[in-house]
């Protein structure tokens, strides 16, 4: 518990919109979201340490929370999905938890958990890059497509989430600029950061035995690879499995 808790850091930017909250009179309201955060991403580190994955850091947001973790990009998806929905998960059984014991809080305390608690829901499970909801949706993609594809379809789900949101925003409360600032910043870091995350993929890939699912033949080129998925390339009327096939392309600096 000691080693979790020396993981924990809180944003600088979390700190000052703690003293605003605090000298605006929304001390009760900050406090509420800022536990709810904490228990949420209790939920994504308490599924980490249950399959035994290391976490690196937790950082504390004004709005949520970002966990670490030092783990394969080849690893099982479900165990993903779960630590995806595991922040989720947790927020639930808070709601349940205070729903149970309504009695002891009083009623303005009680509406503001409830309320900022389905808040944070919804926020959470709209489908834009860093979000639990595109982390889940990417995972799904990752099980019909490539990870190439799966890549890049979520992407444009989320920039066309991501307008959505800002155009909501800005015709009934433009309230949200660090928020929308962070989302846009985490979108470009997605995308620049493709080209180095494609390499460690095929890098594992080469170096790792992992536990496949299925096999397919004759692929067509090194975008078709999925998770999950052991893959053989047809080349001069023979197969040729997919770890020879990297290492021609990395030999190659075609990658």
């Amino acid at each position: 518990m000691k080693n979790i808790l020396n993981k924990f850091k809180i944003n600088n930017y979390t700190y000052l919109f703690l003293i605003i909250c605090a000298l605006c009179g929304y001390i009760k309201n900050i406090t509420v979201i800022f536990v709810i955060c904490l228990i949420h991403e209790l939920g994504h580190v308490f599924f980490i340490n249950l399959f035994k994955y290391k976490i690196i850091s937790i950082e504390l947001l004004p709005f949520g929370g970002f966990t670490t973790i030092d783990k394969r990009i080849n690893t099982n998806i479900n165990k993903d999905i779960i630590i995806a929905f595991g922040g989720i998960f947790f927020q639930l059984i808070l709601m349940l938890v205070v729903y149970l014991f309504k009695n002891d809080f009083n009623v303005i305390t009680y509406n503001i958990i409830i309320k900022y608690n389905i808040i944070l829901l919804v926020f959470n499970f709209i489908p834009i890059i860093p979000l639990d909801g595109n982390n889940i949706l990417h995972l799904i993609l990752e099980k019909i497509f490539s990870y190439h594809l799966s890549y890049y379809i979520n992407f444009i789900i989320s920039i066309i989430s991501l307008i959505i949101f800002v155009v909501i925003n800005y015709i009934y409360s433009f309230d949200n600029y660090f928020i929308i600032s962070f989302l846009i910043y985490k979108s470009v870091m997605y995308i620049k950061n493709y080209k180095y995350i494609k390499k460690r993929f095929l890098l594992e890939r080469y170096l790792y035995d992992f536990k496949y699912r299925k096999i397919e033949n004759n692929t067509q080129n090194i975008n078709s690879l999925k998770k999950e998925v052991l893959h053989y390339f047809k080349e001069n009327n023979k197969y040729i499995k997919e770890q020879e096939k990297i290492k021609k392309l990395f030999s190659q600096n075609n990658i």
